[in-house]
């Protein structure tokens, strides 16, 4: 299932998987971007367990994340 950077066959593969990372960096993209771009390109897996899964991951991320926002701002004082 994953790419092997020790298999010949791979390598290629490999590389443009690091060149597309790359690119993406150079974007300079912030954790939310990173997210959002997992989150759309999980939607083009054949997998769809691996997919459901990645999502779902991501969604109780987003829930945790806006649950300490809420917490942030019952503490706040005025």
């Amino acid at each position: 299932m994953n790419l092997d950077p020790n298999n010949p066959e791979d390598f290629a593969s490999y590389e443009k998987c690091r060149s597309i990372h790359n690119e993406i960096l150079n974007f300079g993209v912030n954790q939310k971007e990173i997210l959002k771009l997992i989150e759309l390109l999980s939607l083009e897996l054949e997998d769809i367990g691996i997919m459901k899964s990645i999502n779902s991951l991501l969604k109780k991320d987003l829930e945790e994340e806006d649950n300490n926002d809420l917490h942030k701002e019952d503490k706040l004082i005025l």
